[in-house]
This record gives structure tokens, C-alpha cells and sequence, in this order.
């Protein structure tokens, strides 16, 4: 492993041999790509990663939007790891990498001879990450697809309306909390390799949003109830909740008593703030349905942006929801750079970079997501002697 020049990326001089597909796993690898690695995307010969079939294609090219927003930065070879020509030019691979991360199905890596022991044979210091469902125990070998974990995990029991139906959050946080923290592993596996050398590392999907309960852990396991579904709504704070406006729906966070009065001016209602009923949060909690019913008809009156003008001038927490076209409109957004344009397939289209900033080093993909098997000949020239490279290019097995 090479030295990251101080001048560049993190992680600048770290090769990372991606064996994932689908989310957990690529989103974790992209995240090592915006630090500087070097990603080299190992996928099934003509098919690749499944997610290069799922649509939308982005303009006029063939490219999978779904692809592209979890593989930017990475280069791709194509190689079949189920025969024995693919797996021994793996295991060439893995001689010169300094980690490695898979998603696959528990026991599939070791099937074909590629499991951390087996690697660990050519390079001690190999770094191994795989990511899983779950740990080991009675759910071991379930499929580990998010809705199964959302489910088991408790984070749909608490979302939605308390009415409703238990609903699964928007965004897939069984896969993102995973690929977060294979990636954290993986920088802390590269932090401590001088002291301990390779090392394996293992990551749950299931435990892993367990852990992201937090608070709803806590209370959970204060009182013995379940965290109760209350759809925007805080059970512990008030008012804290969404509230329809005349064109939209706007979000407000009362935390504290200082808030509440300055939430009070905001909305031009100072006698609330001498009601008995609504002087302390606790009391707030307690009348939360007056409360409420007596705000509703009020914010109706104006549009989201107006509250969200008048609230930032009175110094509230809240903002308007906004939908995920609207959000790439934001000028926030567009001034903190976060996303910017690389060509995929001759189609300019914009992705998420990575967005924390540091003082001293760059971030972010300076390549585009690949296209399949776009440098599996760069890569094997340089790994393989001429007759592996026919081998594992005839199919051989």
C-alpha cells in the first residue's frame, strides 16, 4: 500500500477490488472512490451488475441512472469468479490489492475458493469486507433484500401514520446504513494496518439499522413499550410535525422553550406563548391535539416559502418539504457544489458527490461510472501473464 500524497485524495494510493452489486455494497465502494481509491469493479461477463438493467436510462444512452448513482469513479472488468480460470486471475488481483468487499449471498465466496482465508494465502495483508444481512444465527441465510431488514429491524414499525400501516421509509436505509459502515470499516481497518495487518471484517444489514434506532432503542428498552408511529409527529416534542400550507407541506421543529417563543412571533401568535396549556413542552406534549387543531388552519393561510421566509427572519427551525426535483433546484444546493456533470454514455447528467469538505485533501469522482468491461484489459494486462489473461478470456474453467 502506497502513501497518500498529502497534496491529493485520502485514500490516493489504495487499490480496492469491488465485488458487490445491487446497493450496500457499491454505494460502500463509491464512498472509497470519492476518497481517492482506486475501485476496480469485478462483474459477471455480458450481464454485470444487476442494476445496469434497471431503468431509467439516462437521456439517450443506454445508461442505468440506477447504475451510474452507485458506480461513479470505478473501473470495470469482466470476470467470471465461478470457473477456475476467473478466480485464479482473482487471486492474481488480490496479490497487489489492499482490500477487498463483497456482497455476496454468505458461503458464495467461499464456494469458489475466494473466501478471506483463501486469499490470505498469496496476501497477509488483505483487507476483506463482507457485507450480509445478518450475523451469524438463526437468520444467517435469508435473502437480505432492505425491505426484509426494514421489516425485522423495527424502522417500519415506527413509520407512517399512526393510523396507518407500518411504511417503509423512502429511502433504502438497510442498504445505506451497511454500505456506510463497510466503508467506515474499511478506512479504519487501512488506520490501524500497521499495528494489526490484514484483517476481515464483517457487516450486517439487519444489525446494522438495528443500531440506527438509537433513541427509539432507548426508550424502547426505558419503558418496555414499543416506539409508538406518529407519521411527522415527535412523541416527546410538540409542536413537531408537518403542517399543510396553502401550496405544500411545511416541516417545524420546536425543541426547545426559547424556540417556542420565537415560534410564537413567527406566526404572529404571542398569546399562545401565555397560554397555560402550552407553557412548558411537556405541557405542550400533553394538549398536542388543541394544540395542533389550533396551528392547521393557520399555516393553510400562507404558502411554504412564506413561512419558511418568515421563519428563518425569527430564527425557527422548519423548512418546506421538498420533493426530489425540487431539491436539485435549491440554490443551497447548487452553491455548495455538491453535485456536478460527468458524461455517461455522451449524456451530461449531474450526481451527488461526496459532501463533507476537508481542510487539506480533495474528495469526489473525477471518473465516470463505467461502462461493463471497460478496462478489463488494462487491468489483467497488468495483473496476468499472457496465457492466464487467454485463459480466463476464452471462459476457461
Amino acid at each position: 500500500m502506497t502513501g497518500a500524497d498529502p497534496a491529493g485524495r485520502p485514500l490516493d494510493g489504495v487499490r480496492v477490488l469491488d465485488c458487490t452489486q445491487m446497493l450496500s455494497g457499491p454505494f460502500a465502494t463509491q464512498l472509497l472512490a470519492d476518497l481517492g481509491a482506486e475501485i476496480v469493479k469485478i462483474e459477471r461477463p455480458e450481464v454485470g451488475d444487476i442494476t445496469r438493467a434497471v431503468g431509467p436510462t439516462v437521456g439517450d444512452s443506454d445508461v442505468s441512472s440506477y447504475f451510474a448513482s452507485l458506480n461513479r469513479g470505478k473501473r470495470s472488468v469482466e470476470l467470471d469468479l465461478s470457473t477456475a480460470s476467473g478466480a485464479a486471475a482473482f487471486e492474481r488481483l488480490a496479490a497487489t490489492a489492499d482490500v477487498v468487499v463483497e456482497n455476496y449471498r454468505p458461503g458464495t465466496m467461499m464456494e469458489w475458493g475466494l473466501e478471506y482465508d483463501d486469499l490470505r494465502t498469496v496476501n497477509e495483508e488483505l483487507i476483506y469486507c463482507s457485507i450480509s444481512g445478518f450475523l451469524e444465527g438463526s437468520n444467517r441465510d435469508l435473502a437480505a433484500f432492505d425491505m426484509v431488514v426494514q421489516a425485522l429491524s423495527g424502522s417500519m414499525s415506527v413509520t407512517g401514520e399512526a393510523d396507518g400501516p407500518p411504511a417503509r421509509p423512502g429511502i433504502p436505509i438497510g442498504d445505506i446504513s451497511a454500505g456506510m459502515y463497510a466503508a467506515l470499516c474499511v478506512v479504519t481497518a487501512l488506520y490501524v494496518h500497521d499495528r494489526h495487518g490484514g484483517q476481515r471484517i464483517e457487516v450486517p444489514m439487519f444489525e446494522g439499522l438495528v443500531s440506527w434506532l438509537t433513541e427509539r432503542a432507548g426508550r424502547t428498552l426505558a419503558t418496555g413499550d414499543p416506539y409508538p408511529r406518529m407519521g411527522t409527529a415527535h412523541p416527546s416534542l410538540a409542536p413537531y410535525r408537518a403542517f399543510e400550507t396553502d401550496d405544500g407541506w411545511f416541516a417545524v421543529a420546536v425543541g426547545s422553550e426559547g424556540t417556542w417563543e420565537a415560534f410564537c412571533e413567527a406566526i404572529d401568535r404571542p398569546a399562545l406563548a401565555d397560554d397555560p396549556r402550552y407553557e412548558t413542552n411537556t405541557d405542550r406534549v400533553e394538549h398536542r391535539e388543541e394544540l395542533t387543531a389550533a396551528l392547521e388552519p393557520l399555516f393553510a393561510e400562507r404558502s411554504a416559502d412564506e413561512w419558511f421566509d418568515l421563519f428563518r427572519d425569527c430564527d425557527v427551525p422548519g423548512a418546506p418539504i421538498r420533493d426530489t426535483a425540487e431539491v436539485f433546484e435549491d440554490s443551497h444546493l447548487r452553491e455548495s457544489e455538491v453535485t456536478s456533470d460527468l458524461s455517461l454514455g455522451g449524456v451530461d447528467m449531474p450526481l451527488v458527490q461526496f459532501p463533507a469538505r476537508f481542510s487539506h485533501v480533495d474528495t469526489g469522482a473525477t471518473r465516470e461510472p463505467p461502462r461493463l468491461g471497460e478496462h478489463t484489459d488494462d487491468v489483467l494486462d497488468r495483473a496476468l501473464d499472457e496465457d492466464a489473461r487467454r485463459s480466463v478470456r476464452d471462459g476457461g474453467s
